[in-house]
């Protein structure tokens, strides 16, 4: 079956401290990603060195499959620098993280710490829009800083500047973290409403091929972005793109042993052995133990 059948793009998320060398080349290996979004390289003060950058690229480029490498940071300059290097190396686009939630990044004002005002992140988004006109640029954020209803004048701040081809979105606020919030489906219509023709992919617990179809067909949307949900699917990203793949159990199997192979060991192994197959599961506490 043709994997773009459905017309669907699958999405997996960056998931900073999960996404090693190890883990990317694993993912290769079995053709689990249909393209890569990068952890976010974080740019304070300067610009990371080309070998420096070409070394952190390297296993996503690795895979043949189109590359986006995210970047995050306040300096409208660095991130313009830093992204005529990234693209010189072989990635296909760039990405503007305005969404992590970790509090050493928000306190900063960085990732998530700049939807604390939403001029300020659409100053910086056309900033960097106009320093590199026809670079595919896109924007991974979430749905406002403390409250949902600030999503309506951020979204619309951020798609007037015309700089982002695309939008990432997260349903849930940055304050929200990742707790269960109500009103998701809300939330995702709102959302493709107010993406008005840019095209979008929505994020948030989306866990099935079905459930993903679903809210393309409701919504409009380009496709969908999975973390945790796709380490407990590992070929789920393919299924929502039409391909014939293993189910979610021989999934995380062939994918758990993959890793193996790639190398990883220690905690490393056994934290990717807890998000496979879930901290209570029988046989997560048997491959622990090994």
């Amino acid at each position: 079956m043709d994997p773009h059948a459905n017309g669907i793009e699958g999405w997996p998320g960056p998931m900073e401290g999960v996404a090693s060398a190890e883990f990317v080349r694993a993912a290769n290996a079995l053709g689990v990603a249909p393209r890569w979004m990068t952890p976010f390289i974080r740019l304070s003060t300067g610009v990371p060195g080309r070998g420096k950058l070409k070394s952190f690229l390297a296993p996503f480029l690795e895979g043949k499959v189109p590359v986006t490498a995210q970047l995050m940071g306040t300096d409208a300059a660095l991130l313009a620098r830093a992204t005529e290097l990234c693209l010189e190396l072989g990635v296909a686009g760039i990405d503007l993280n305005f969404g992590c939630p970790s509090r050493r990044v928000v306190n900063g004002g960085a990732g998530g710490g700049i939807l604390r005002d939403p001029r300020r992140a659409a100053e910086l988004l056309a900033a960097v829009g106009r320093a590199l006109p026809g670079v595919p640029l896109s924007v991974k954020m979430r749905t406002g800083w403390r409250d949902f209803a600030e999503f309506d004048g951020l979204m619309t701040r951020l798609r007037d500047t015309g700089a982002a081809q695309k939008f990432f979105v997260h349903y849930r606020t940055v304050a929200e973290l990742y707790r269960d919030v109500p009103g998701r489906a809300e939330r995702f219509d709102r959302i493709a409403a107010l993406a008005a023709g840019t095209p979008l992919i929505l994020n948030g617990d989306i866990a099935s091929a079905a459930e993903a179809r679903r809210l393309a067909a409701r919504t409009g949307c380009a496709g969908v972005m999975c973390a945790r949900t796709w380490m407990r699917d590992p070929f789920l990203l393919r299924r929502i793109e039409g391909a014939e793949v293993p189910g979610p159990e021989a999934g995380r199997e062939l994918f758990y042993a993959e890793l193996l192979r790639s190398g990883v060991g220690g905690g490393a192994r056994v934290e990717l052995a807890k998000l496979l197959f879930g901290a209570d599961d029988p046989h997560f506490l048997e491959l622990v133990r090994k």
